[in-house]
């Protein structure tokens, strides 16, 4: 198997051998990760690279696969993948530091930094940005829905600008609700430049990279920008093969930064030492947003800040072009794992199955997860069966019983918890279900925030009530005109660049896409449709005006 293993400080892996938690010797913990690879990846295939750090040491790493299938390269631990979302918590320590020495606040509007910048009924601060919770668009849905599909078109930073400038009103009020944005994070980088006078990456290189001598971590500032020593991504399919995935974007803030392991050893190490920053800029970077209710967002500056089975974790994930990156940090322990695939999303393996071997004997089932299973019979899981629509019309499901279990979308078996109340095996969430006082049913999750769904009668409308729905639609926002249509007794979007986007019923004016976006069709006064809504995961109520009518 073409491999390259660079088992390093095995002195110092033997001696913590024998703690309670590092009972694995060198070859016995190899043996136990090379298990958690998955089977599709060897010798011919793209794959991964790992790497575990203690005591600010490399205690393992390893390259699968290879990092470039045109020469047989295989990957190493030195070469620099794309981290994708893990760029984030970069600019969010940058932005800690700063505040920290005064030269901006993070509870600044956004609009004393930027010019020509909206104004919204509410206030919208750059904790905010970082957090997750402006209530801004995200760019990648709004280019998508306009026809210049990600991936494919190109997005610039300014495009990604105009977005917000455009946008008629907040999606939602800030702080009141956690939405992942990566729109946040170029608006964030924009302001770093306006505040310092240097480019986000070159203030970021200078003031954190240099000092914490990740000397191999590069920044993309630009489409096409040579990145040294770099491993190639690629997808998979039957029909067509490998492809090399490459980006046509380069917007750093959100994504973009090149590193390896050596380099991103360095880093966890910053959560234990501080180097970098000093012991206030690690506390504020490291301090979770509490949301309007009270409510723990379990996310800090650019890092989730939550726990794995009662252990405190510092985690986050990252996906660009095909590569797929995973960084984690259990402080109380100083155990980092960092992996990072150029697979397409096969090339996953479970950095928390990397945690249980280490850290096995310390964890527990948290507490407030904590239920016995009980038993319910048919009759009473019959009652709960049904479609669900969140409160936000951007997503639905459907309960329903496959053999003698309530299901979720006949995939996920729900396990009772009470007579109202279901977990998922693997999941650490809870689901209730109430019938309220007037008549309606409704589901809420909880699981770090709270969602909340309804539940509707499917809807089966005849052609002739879904020719009412005809008419072209525009979207002065988008600048984009939908044609929406009938063909073959059913309803559905026509675009130049999009093509035909089918329309399945889930209640009336409500329609769900294969695409994961809810359309929801609006009426005047007089009951008459004079408009459509667009609602995804992350973008909610995109408005199209009806214009022949």
């Amino acid at each position: 198997m073409k491999i390259l293993v660079s088992l390093i400080l095995i002195c110092a892996l033997l001696a913590c051998s024998s703690n309670k938690d590092g009972r694995l010797n060198p070859v016995e913990l190899e043996a136990k990760i090379d298990s958690l690879v998955p089977t599709q990846v060897n010798d011919t295939t793209p794959g991964l690279i790992v790497g575990i750090v203690r005591g600010g040491e490399i205690i393992f790493s390893k390259g699968y696969g290879l990092a470039n299938l045109s020469y047989g390269i295989a990957n190493d631990p030195s070469m620099v993948f794309n981290t994708g979302s893990v760029t984030k918590q970069f600019l969010g320590y940058a932005f800690a530091i700063l505040h920290v020495e005064g030269k901006l606040s993070l509870d600044d509007p956004v609009s004393k930094h930027l010019e020509n910048w909206p104004e919204f009924d509410h206030t919208v601060t750059l904790r905010h940005l970082l957090t997750h919770t402006s209530g801004y668009r995200e760019a990648y849905t709004m280019s998508n829905l306009s026809g210049r599909i990600i991936g494919v078109d190109r997005l610039s930073r300014e495009e990604c600008l105009n977005v917000v400038r455009k946008q008629p009103q907040l999606e939602f009020v800030p702080g009141s609700r956690w939405t992942y944005n990566s729109t946040a994070w170029v608006i964030l980088a924009e302001v770093l430049e306006k505040v310092t006078g240097q480019t986000a990456d070159e203030w970021v290189a200078i003031n954190i990279f240099n000092p914490l001598g990740m000397k191999d971590t590069q920044i993309e500032s630009y489409v096409g920008e040579v990145i040294f020593n770099s491993a190639e991504s690629y997808v998979f399919n039957k029909e067509e093969g490998y492809a090399n995935q490459e980006s046509n974007r380069a917007i750093f803030g959100a994504a973009e930064i090149y590193s390896n392991v050596p380099d991103l050893a360095k880093w966890t190490s910053n959560f234990r030492t501080a180097q970098v920053g000093g012991s206030e800029v690690h506390d504020l970077f490291l301090t979770p947003f509490i949301l309007n209710d009270g409510t723990d967002s379990e996310y800090a500056l650019g890092i989730g800040v939550g726990t794995y089975r009662g252990l405190k974790r510092y985690r986050h994930t990252g996906g660009h072009e095909a590569f797929s990156t995973q960084l984690s940090y259990y402080p109380d322990h100083d155990l980092g794992i960092i992996t990072i695939s150029n697979f397409g999303g096969k090339g996953w393996i479970s950095t928390e199955k990397i945690a249980d071997l280490f850290l096995e004997d310390y964890m527990t089932t948290e507490t407030a997860r904590e239920y016995a299973e009980i038993n319910l019979d048919m009759e009473t899981l019959e009652q709960f069966q049904g479609l669900y629509l969140s409160s936000d019309l951007n997503d639905s499901f459907t309960l329903k019983m496959v053999e003698d279990s309530l299901t979720y979308e006949e995939e996920e078996n729900l396990i009772p918890r009470s007579p109202n109340s279901f977990g998922i095996e693997g999941w650490n969430g809870l689901m209730k279900i109430e019938n309220l006082e007037d008549g309606t049913t409704r589901l809420t999750i909880e699981n770090g925030t709270i969602e909340t769904y309804k539940r509707v009668e499917r809807w089966s409308p005849e052609v002739a009530e879904l020719k009412k729905f005809e008419d072209d639609y525009w979207s002065e926002e988008l600048e984009t005109l939908y044609h929406v249509v009938v063909k073959d007794d059913q309803l559905q979007i026509n675009h130049r660049w999009l093509g035909d986007i089918m329309l399945k019923p889930i209640s009336p004016d409500l329609f769900e896409t294969d695409w994961g976006y809810t359309i929801k069709f609006l009426r005047n006064p007089s009951n008459e449709i004079d408009g459509l809504s667009v609602n995804s995961g992350r973008t909610l109520n995109v408005l199209f005006e009806r214009i022949n009518n």
